[in-house]
């Protein structure tokens, strides 16, 4: 009972946050919508009431033959409040559009804000991709929780009404109907896990395609080894299980259909008849009208309520489950402030440690380190010695769980984002453009004020102009013409665009051809000619020519720094580790 109760608890708090956020999405809008489908679903309740009220005050103005007229009018009503009421959820549900696009809005707005303010490490571990894709199926699937609700809610109304109205006047009928509703219950809820075979089939079929794909790419082995009998026999048993496991669901599926059919037509049968005889009997038709009324209203949305209970419930499932994907471990939240970071680029760590969150082991351990303004510094050393680790920290990108990281002599914990942003550009190895736009697009977006004239300096800085002036659109080509060498000069003009006091770069020639490097380290050296600008330059590498340009070089082992000095200093002292392990490439540090 415990267990039941905790389920009940979860849907009823998935219930409340998910209407939460419709409603807050558009309040009025939100509102109006709620009073208008109570105004719509309470027609089954308030016309059968109010024409019973109606013929019972008329019945003795009128002969026989109008009387008669006036019932079969009513019987035609009666039938067609099933429909009516379908034909205002449809109209309903064109009105809900708006409320649904204010609904995503509010959802995208609210989710994606958390994804810019989550911590890095967590969007390598979660994908940005996939917590994107998320956001817009929970808002799908807020809207139907909140159409199904809205419905659920209408037809509760009704027919909790019906009820106690019939309960009231004529017991016995209500018992009757009650009956026949828990009975209609049931085969709803087998419609309802119905569902869930529905996944499963969808399973099975995407598991055939997949083996027929696969025994069709391998045609050549196939042929070699001689056992085409025995693949086209394995293809046509699993098409012969799907075939029957979807005809047993379906067939299962249709006789709930029946079941509950038949539910909803014997009650109002059995009803009607009895409510005609006891109408002659006492000459009271008002009586017939509001028995046969609430009968009908009572079947049509007690069948409704068991039907979107269960599909709201499924829907609340998945809802949860949304959520949780969005969910991280808050502990991991970066410590920000509000204060502006003063000008310049001097960056100093003191007795740092920092423990990714799946690991007891420190990736840096009570490093400390200064960095002047100006500096080039170049990080080394081989791969998970904590190289990516600590230039993120750097940028304030991880929180680390002990030391300061200082820039310009403050605290970035004490400095907002938007301050820490604006003076330091991040360049990784495959630098991230917005692919639907043009290269110029892709630089205004770095800075807007940009002319001309300050577009080409940049990418002439970036060892890039010549390249692109030769394409048929120059500047307004798109940028997925561009080749992953020419990206990352294209990063390296949006990074002279900003003219921050600070660049930090992961291995931003990992991956490239050797005449793509020497192209791309021209421009990483040009960073330093600028008149009037001399940033600080810091790059994780194993990259020797990449290291050859730098005027500081740092060896970390297991989370420490184990050599700090001069390319010159350390490539002239053969016992430096830094030596060792770059001595056949001296040639390049002369």
């Amino acid at each position: 009972m415990k267990l039941i109760s905790d389920q009940t608890k979860q849907v009823f708090r998935d219930l409340k946050s998910a209407l939460s956020i419709a409603a807050n999405s558009h309040k009025r809008l939100f509102g109006w919508s709620v009073v208008l489908w109570i105004f719509w679903g309470s027609l089954r309740l308030v016309i059968p009431v109010v024409g019973a009220l109606v013929i019972s005050h008329i019945q003795g103005s009128f002969d026989t033959q109008i009387m008669t007229g006036v019932l079969i009018f009513w019987i035609i009503i009666n039938s067609s409040l099933g429909n009516i009421n379908n034909f205002f959820d449809f109209i309903f549900w064109d009105w809900m559009e708006p409320l649904r696009l204010f609904c995503h809005n509010h959802l995208f707005k609210q989710n994606f804000k958390q994804l810019l303010n989550t911590p890095l490490i967590v969007l390598e571990n979660q994908q940005s991709a996939k917590v994107v894709s998320t956001i817009t199926t929970l808002n799908q699937t807020v809207s139907m929780i909140l159409m199904n609700f809205m419905r659920l809610f209408t037809r509760a109304v009704a027919w909790i009404g019906s009820v106690l109205i019939l309960l009231k006047e004529k017991p016995s009928f209500a018992l009757i109907v009650f009956v026949f509703w828990i009975l209609s219950c049931f085969s709803d809820i087998k419609i309802v896990k119905r569902f869930s075979k529905v996944d499963e089939l969808e399973k099975m079929r995407i598991d055939n395609d997949a083996q027929k794909t696969d025994h069709l790419d391998n045609m050549v082995n196939i042929n070699t080894l001689q056992i085409q009998d025995e693949v086209v026999n394995d293809i046509t048993e699993k098409l012969e299980n799907y075939a029957w496991f979807s005809f047993r669901s379906y067939m299962k599926e249709d006789v709930a259909r029946v079941v509950t059919f038949l539910c909803n037509i014997i009650p109002i049968a059995i009803t009607s008849l009895i409510a005609a005889l006891n109408a002659i009997q006492t000459k009271d038709i008002g009586s017939f009208v509001l028995i046969t009324g609430l009968t009908s209203s009572m079947v049509g949305t007690g069948s409704g309520i068991s039907f979107f209970a269960g599909v709201l419930v499924k829907q609340l499932k998945t809802y949860r489950k949304l959520t949780d994907e969005l969910k991280y471990d808050h502990s991991l939240d970066l410590k920000l402030g509000r204060g502006k970071l003063p000008d310049g680029g001097s960056i100093e760590i003191k007795n740092i440690t920092f423990t990714y969150p799946d690991s007891k082991i420190p990736v840096l351990k009570d490093l400390s380190l200064k960095i002047k303004q100006g500096d080039r510094v170049a990080i080394i050393g081989n791969s998970g010695m904590g190289k990516s680790t600590l230039i993120n920290v750097m940028q304030h990108a991880y929180e680390i769980q002990s030391g300061e990281v200082i820039i310009n002599g403050k605290n970035v914990q004490k400095i907002s984002l938007k301050s820490l942003k604006q003076n330091l550009t991040y360049i990784n190895q495959h630098p991230i453009f917005w692919r639907h736009k043009t290269i110029r697009e892709n630089l205004l977006m770095f800075n807007p004020k940009a002319n001309d004239a300050e577009l080409y300096r940049v990418l002439n800085l970036a060892n890039l102009l010549d390249e692109i002036t030769q394409k048929e659109k120059g500047i307004d080509s798109k940028v997925t013409a561009l080749s992953a060498g020419q990206k990352q000069r294209l990063a390296l003009a949006r990074a002279f665009l900003r003219h921050t006091p600070i660049i930090i770069m992961d291995e931003p020639t990992a991956n490239l051809d050797t005449h793509a490097q020497t192209k791309v380290l021209e421009g990483i050296k040009n960073l330093s000619k600028v008149k009037g600008h001399k940033p600080t330059v810091i790059f994780a590498s194993n990259v020797p020519a990449e290291i050859a340009s730098a005027n500081r070089i740092l060896l970390l082992e297991k989370g420490q720094i184990v050599e700090d000095g001069t390319p010159k200093k350390l490539m002239n002292n053969e016992k430096s580790k830094t030596y060792k392990r770059l001595k056949k490439y001296k040639a390049l540090f002369q």
